[in-house]
């Protein structure tokens, strides 16, 4: 775990522009705290930076070796998990002896298979390889996208990072927020189009994608896709094929060399990977499982809250950890915590988020990582399971837009006329719809509510998923942390693509199949619990606190957001009652979302739009 930069220039001389690399490694200071290796030559720089914490664990992700006459340089950021099949498939034709490091793994790889080699990996990862005789560079990210690495092209220079800042520090870089990134920021937020760097001339590298710069330019090559494919296994051979991948994921992810613990909310997800690791104590050398969860003082102050948050996890954690025999650790926070550390979340999150969920997570991965190094979620896997999104209103609506914009109304009432006018929200909107769309692997069902079922899907997979993936990356990476995510592994999400919806609603029930598949594990009344939300704050003291942050904001003079925003009714709207009837509508989440666009935009030097 790191975050990386570079630059790499096939036609000049950089060397001139080294100090520009040290800016760069202090741009993703988040992704760790201090240097862990460089490589500088006349056209490439590159920078690596990890946790201080845990050096050793971080210590052999970059190489420079010289294979069959050409020098190779490789640095990378996450974790291979198939690491021993491909030393397997490498030295059984003696293409490589001895013991690898990944990154040494991955350059003897590239020789052998060159850029195919990409599509064998399993894992979570974004590297850059550097083939110096040939001035070629290769940028690729893994599978779904748990790896954030951002680019820029000046000129002939290509810029990468694994954070936007670690570009629009670069000198060689103008930030400018477009329309496009306005859009996004205000339609999507906190999710952005896959491939999209909000600010212009900014991309990421898409999930499933690789990059190859040279003199002949920038090619996009995309490794990896979901595949419409028939499902011919039966029932059985279903259920057993779903057991195997699932267990197989939970114990390719416990392999590690550092202290090892997990989440645990009491849900379906985190209470399976935790009674799987429980069947395999020899992978943690017999040592207890900590498990961690995290809540918020006065969670159920009301009736109504609870109409949001559900019933309490407490007793469905304790009765986990009593049958898997784990230690459990209890994080609360009171709405002091949330606003003390917002900024410090936006700072992590790189781009705005969700604040309570981003504070929440990054105070709760501090408190781990004073013990561990390596945690276990079970977050992401409603879009795996292909039960992400159920918005009644997205069935049932015939416009053409996202599941999750049906509020957008709200949102876009407190910036001024003439922003909207310019963005044209809901027919940006729309476009995304159908972009999106394009890209999805049709089905030949009949039956349209299906179809629609499979369409919500892919939305989920296509938007949602790169970014809670990427919420959960950055916010563990600030604290030194390598967060897996188990069930977020290639192989079960294609399985999974493929089988039909009734299927996977075995016996009528949400999450069925995996529900049957997994029978063993966990007692029926732990296996079909209803699902229960993320713990939100719903504390009227925090609404209160935002809001005097929001004013605070808004007042100070170098605000750039304010320019952007019709005080007016925002004014008008913080003095209305909150209905904590509505699920994820709390205006608190609205007003430290605007804090963050707000720091967003300081951050990165956008004084206007």
């Amino acid at each position: 775990m790191a975050g990386i930069a570079g630059m790499v220039s096939p036609d000049e001389d950089i060397l001139q522009k080294c100090v520009n690399i040290c800016a760069m490694s202090d741009a993703i200071r988040t992704r760790g705290s201090s240097g862990a290796g460089h490589f500088i030559s006349p056209r490439a720089a590159f920078l690596r930076r990890v946790s201080a914490i845990n050096p050793i664990h971080d210590s052999n992700f970059i190489s420079e070796q010289v294979v069959e006459g050409k020098t190779y340089v490789l640095i990378m950021d996450g974790t291979i998990f198939n690491q021993s099949e491909l030393y397997q498939d490498l030295n059984s034709e003696k293409s490589c002896t001895g013991t690898l490091t990944c990154p040494e793994l991955l350059i003897h790889a590239y020789v052998k298979w060159k850029e195919d080699f990409i599509r064998k990996l399993n894992g979570s990862f974004a590297f850059a390889l550097w083939i110096q005789e040939d001035d070629i560079l290769i940028l690729a990210r893994d599978q779904l996208g748990i790896k954030p690495l951002y680019y820029a092209i000046s000129g002939r220079t290509l810029i990468f990072a694994s954070d936007i800042k670690g570009i629009t520090c670069h000198p060689l870089f103008e930030t400018t927020l477009d329309i496009e990134g306005l859009s996004e920021l205000i339609c999507l937020s906190p999710r952005n189009t896959p491939g999209s760097g909000l600010l212009k001339g900014i991309h990421q590298v898409r999930p499933g994608h690789y990059l190859r710069f040279s003199r002949e330019g920038l090619n996009t090559v995309r490794y990896w896709k979901m595949e419409k494919q028939t499902h011919e296994d039966d029932i059985v051979k279903t259920l057993e094929t779903v057991r195997e991948l699932v267990i197989d994921s939970v114990k390719r992810q416990m392999q590690s060399d550092v202290p090892l613990c997990g989440l645990l909310s009491g849900g379906l997800y985190s209470s399976l990977i935790t009674a799987i690791v429980a069947d395999y104590p020899m992978l943690l050398n017999n040592k207890i499982y900590n498990t961690w969860s995290v809540d918020f003082e006065k969670s159920s102050f009301s009736a109504k809250q609870r109409i949001y948050a559900g019933e309490s996890d407490m007793p469905w954690i304790r009765w986990v950890c009593r049958r898997a025999g784990t230690r459990h650790h209890y994080i609360v926070l009171s709405p002091a915590d949330l606003t003390d550390s917002l900024i410090e979340a936006a700072e992590a999150r790189g781009i705005p988020g969700m604040p309570d969920y981003d504070t929440s997570l990054l105070l709760l991965f501090r408190e781990i990582q004073k013990d561990f190094s390596i945690v276990l979620s079970g977050d992401c896997s409603d879009e795996v399971f292909g039960t992400g999104i159920r918005t009644n209103e997205y069935f049932t609506s015939g416009r053409k837009r996202l599941p999750w914009t049906s509020n957008l109304a709200e949102k876009i009432s407190i910036f001024k006329n003439d922003v909207i006018d310019t963005i044209k929200p809901y027919e940006f909107i729309e476009k995304c719809y159908e972009e999106a769309l394009a890209d999805y692997p049709k089905f030949a069902v009949c039956d349209s509510s299906l179809n629609k079922e499979n369409e919500a899907q892919w939305f989920s997979l296509y938007w949602n998923l790169p970014y809670m993936l990427e919420r959960l990356d950055r916010m563990s990476m600030a604290c030194g942390l390598e967060v897996r995510i188990p069930f977020c592994d290639t192989r079960l999400t294609e399985y999974f693509w493929n089988i039909p919806q009734e299927l996977k609603r075995f016996n009528n029930m949400d999450r069925g199949l995996l529900r049957e598949a997994m029978r063993g594990f966990l007692p029926s009344d732990i296996l079909e619990r209803k699902k229960n939300p993320f713990p939100h704050c719903l504390d009227p003291e925090y609404e209160t606190k935002i809001k005097n942050m929001l004013i605070e904001t808004v007042l100070d003079p170098c605000s750039p957001v304010k320019y952007l925003l019709n005080l007016k009714t925002l004014e008008s709207m913080m003095k209305q009652h909150q209905d904590f009837n509505k699920r994820y509508t709390a205006r608190s989440r609205l007003y430290g979302w605007i804090i963050q666009l707000d720091y967003f935009m300081r951050s990165n030097g956008i004084t206007a739009f």
